[in-house]
């Protein structure tokens, strides 16, 4: 089949868009030339006025994934992404279809996606051998949960690639195993943003906060101990005593009326702003937020369009690193000597662990974008540094209630 060259402007508008991979200093640079405020609010009423609701957004961004090739098949495909959720969940499975869409319409090559049921711990390896089947050349993963399904297929289906997102391959005790040279697996800093995310929102003034996590899995245990460690770091700073932190895991990425009471309760007893991470159940707490006058803090992709009750977002930017991959798999005609069986990480120092800043709306009242800067830089040259070990909550001196 004849690909389309991914030309080297699309890239770059990509990357732009989500911001990964640019230096802290460029980042600062496009701060500073974005349009006056006095257009942005001229834009903004414009909107109000001519009806144009949140969704818009969402639409202009689903015209860039127009194809006009026909690349998308309903089975098949050379490239099949696998997820237990819904690719248009608005956080973590959107960002990585995002990211296989945007290599595959530009470079002209064939995708499909497959769900697993969460419900039915078969259906992991099931979908993996049915893309095979389908003909999959390249299959990428979403999530811890598909670690343990490579880890027990990788070596049956040598002819395969996988492509595994915020997991390594593991037995069923949760033991790592090497990944075999059709594995490549892509991680990230997650906890540099959760300590950007923390350490902001106590400076802008906030003293009550909530974590509500999805499972206890490594991505999601690294975001929440990154957030301790930047909540206890800002209120060290600032030499504070009353920080509070409630800390409770939901058992799922979904939607539920357990994670909606639980945030409810929290808002009503004083909690201020709650951390919502793990897929759709920011739509519960998102709902309490609007109930109880909260704020919360989004995770993965910029939820700040979604409500204004959203102050910020701890983002990975995971659609470039998965972009990024993909055209080094095809640049190489597979995983290359570098990616084959190994593991490559993304944060600070890439680009892909921050607070959104660019493209967005900057809610912190007390606290101005260069005073972001500066700690991420601080992060950068390894001046400030966050713990990446999940075995054991971080030693911190704010109080912690685990619940």
């Amino acid at each position: 089949m004849k690909k389309r060259k991914l030309g080297l402007a699309g890239l770059i508008l990509f990357l732009l868009l989500t911001g990964c991979g640019k230096p802290a200093q460029e980042t600062a640079a496009s701060a500073e030339n974005e349009a006056p405020e006095e257009a942005r609010q001229e834009t903004e009423e414009d909107e109000e006025s001519s009806g144009v609701e949140m969704t818009s957004w969402r639409e202009s961004v689903q015209k860039m994934f127009e194809d006009p090739y026909g690349d998308y098949s309903e089975t098949g495909g050379e490239i099949a992404f696998l997820t237990d959720g819904s690719v248009e969940d608005g956080a973590y499975n959107e960002a990585i279809f995002n990211g296989v869409r945007m290599y595959a319409l530009g470079a002209g090559t064939s995708f499909s996606y497959y769900h697993a049921d969460p419900n039915a711990p078969e259906s992991y390896e099931e979908i993996i051998q049915r893309a095979v089947e389908d003909n999959a050349g390249l299959i990428v993963c979403a999530g811890d949960i598909f670690g343990e399904a490579v880890g027990a297929l990788q070596e049956t289906y040598p002819q395969t690639s996988f492509l595994l997102v915020d997991a390594v391959p593991h037995d069923g005790e949760g033991e790592e195993i090497s990944p075999a040279q059709n594995v490549h697996c892509v991680l990230f800093h997650e906890e540099q943003a959760g300590y950007l995310a923390g350490y902001m929102a106590v400076w802008e003034g906030y003293r009550n906060l909530g974590f509500i996590g999805g499972r206890e899995e490594p991505a999601v245990l690294r975001y929440g101990y990154g957030y301790l460690q930047g909540i206890n770091a800002a209120a060290k700073d600032l030499s504070l005593d009353d920080v509070v932190v409630n800390y409770w895991y939901a058992d799922t990425y979904s939607a539920d009326i357990a994670v909606r009471e639980k945030a409810d309760g929290w808002y009503e007893n004083g909690t201020q702003i709650i951390f919502a991470c793990g897929g759709g159940l920011y739509e519960s707490v998102l709902e309490a937020a609007e109930n109880q006058d909260g704020l919360m803090i989004g995770v993965d992709i910029d939820q700040c369009r979604i409500s204004d009750r959203v102050l910020t977002s701890a983002v990975k930017n995971i659609g470039p690193a998965v972009t990024d991959a993909l055209d080094e798999y095809y640049a190489a005609g597979g995983w290359s000597e570098e990616d084959a069986g190994q593991v490559k990480r993304y944060g600070v120092e890439e680009g892909c662990a921050a607070i959104p800043v660019i493209d967005t709306e900057w809610r912190f009242q007390e606290i101005p974008t260069t005073h972001f800067f500066e700690i991420y830089k601080q992060m950068k040259r390894g001046d400030r540094t966050v713990s990446d070990a999940i075995d054991a909550p971080p030693e911190v001196a704010i109080a912690v209630n685990y619940e």
